[in-house]
């Protein structure tokens, strides 16, 4: 099948994200020098390989390849299935092999042992890996012009069978208050590996509950719509775009009513998954004025995503933000507002600083949720962290991840540790070095429980957070 180097669709991505291995000390199984990993990916259409070709070459001489290295980031079981029942061939490419097809040169042993014990074992790396194969196939897609290659041919299957995709969807649709999440989890790796089956039902559950979101609003065990957006954001589905759209512009609250915490912990992720590096479907969220306010900020969020991602270039998402100080509506909605000084944070952009302070001149922004010594302080204390911090926040979506941590899958003494309450502090626990007396055992600090929107307001009002205290 033909593979084509990531540095054709996306040059300056590549440049910033291509890795390479300095060796500095001779002595090794590798001369000194420089060895970049360059990135090949499928050109086929209907092919979902889900691996990489790495060609390795070093400077100056770039056009003698030194080894071609296969890769694949998916378990041994969806290789195997993928090569046709071929168990030892599915294990080669998770382990990483050196291609027999093409030419290798006397390095290529040394250089696949460097590639798996410094990069494979990587686990920023090798999702960066994924995340550009989800690009270049998206990209793929907009090109009708492409080549056409032979049909695709269905691997066999495993001793073991995949869930079929009504199986899959039964599982996901309902949640009770207290479940086992190990069949979700089992449901959710299933219609990752049937993406292109499964992909329209997810889009038609999203679209389902916007067309009539009372039923589901009733019914909070009905959740086959949150495990759908997860999942079409993880495989960052283009086509998911406008039912995402749709979804989150529903009015009122009804978009967070609906997925509990998602929108304000994972909307911006979630939008930029399905965006492809567009900000266009971003802006327009900003700029409607009947959209959620928290759905709002989140679209602002998302424009910096793109740029943390690699999605678009830092200088065009800055842009973006300078354009919003004129384009968003004064006096405005004071939140949005905060969400976007709050951006200006978050992509350490001291350039837009006078747009920033002219906000806070204006009072525009709500500085309950961020000040201005806050500004100040990201914006010319705090230099990069800010920025690493965001990217922390708003790492690509891991589905299987994501859903794990929903209150119904976990123990409920799952919390308890040390300082539980029930729990005798045991002072002989804790060594002190000599020079200090013994006293009293402190008291530890227990940090107070971390109250979601949905949640009971802890005031005893009977009403949810978001409606009582977490108002303000």
């Amino acid at each position: 099948m033909p593979m084509v180097p990531f540095y054709t669709r996306f040059p300056e991505l590549a440049a910033r994200e291509t890795r390479s291995v300095h060796v500095l000390q001779s002595g090794g199984d590798l001369p000194v020098g420089e060895y970049g990993f360059m990135e090949l990916y499928c050109n086929e259409s209907d092919c979902d390989c889900r691996r990489v070709l790495f060609q390795v070459v070093s400077p100056p001489n770039l056009r003698d390849v030194l080894a071609v290295i296969n890769y694949g980031w998916e378990s041994a079981d969806f290789y195997t299935r993928w090569m046709h029942g071929d168990e030892r061939a599915g294990h080669e490419i998770t382990a990483a092999s050196l291609d027999p097809i093409n030419p290798q040169s006397p390095l290529a042993p040394a250089l696949l042992e460097t590639f798996r014990t410094v990069l494979m074992t990587d686990r920023d790396y090798v999702a960066r890996l994924a995340r550009h194969y989800e690009m270049f196939k998206a990209s793929q897609r907009e090109r009708p012009e492409a080549a056409r290659s032979a049909p695709l041919v269905v691997p066999e299957r495993s001793s073991k069978p995949l869930m079929t995709v009504p199986e899959i969807l039964q599982q996901l649709q309902r949640v009770p208050d207290k479940a086992d999440f190990a069949p979700y989890e089992a449901a959710l790796r299933a219609a990752i590996e049937q993406r292109a089956a499964i992909t329209p039902e997810l889009i038609a559950a999203i679209d389902r509950v916007s067309a009539n979101p009372a039923h589901c609003l009733n019914d909070h065990e009905d959740c086959l719509h949150c495990f759908a957006i997860y999942l079409l954001a993880q495989l960052r589905e283009r086509r998911a775009l406008d039912c995402f759209l749709r979804f989150f512009s529903l009015p009122d609250e009804q978009s967070l009513d609906l997925t509990g915490d998602m929108v304000t912990e994972q909307g911006a992720a979630v939008l930029a998954s399905a965006c492809g590096g567009d900000p266009a479907p971003l802006l327009k969220l900003i700029l409607d004025e009947s959209v959620n306010e928290f759905v709002r900020v989140q679209a602002i969020d998302g424009l910096v995503v793109q740029a943390a991602w690699g999605d678009r270039a830092r200088a065009a998402a800055v842009e973006d933000l300078r354009r919003l100080f004129t384009l968003l509506p004064k006096p405005g909605n004071a939140y949005v507002w905060a969400g976007l000084t709050g951006a200006v944070c978050d992509l350490h952009t001291p350039e837009l600083a006078p747009e920033a302070r002219q906000a806070f001149t204006e009072e525009l922004v709500d500085e309950s949720v961020l000040d201005v010594d806050w500004l100040e302080e990201c914006l010319f204390e705090r230099g990069e962290q800010c920025f690493a911090e965001f990217q922390e926040r708003n790492a690509p979506i891991d589905a299987v991840a994501e859903c794990s941590c929903w209150l119904c899958f976990r123990d409920e003494n799952e919390d308890a540790g040390p300082w539980d309450d029930d729990q005798e502090w045991d002072a002989s626990s804790i060594l002190l070095p000599d020079k200090y007396e013994a006293g009293p055992p402190p008291i530890p600090y227990v940090a107070p429980p971390k109250v979601r929107r949905n949640d009971p307001c802890p005031c005893g009002s009977g009403k949810k957070y978001k409606k009582c205290c977490g108002k303000s």
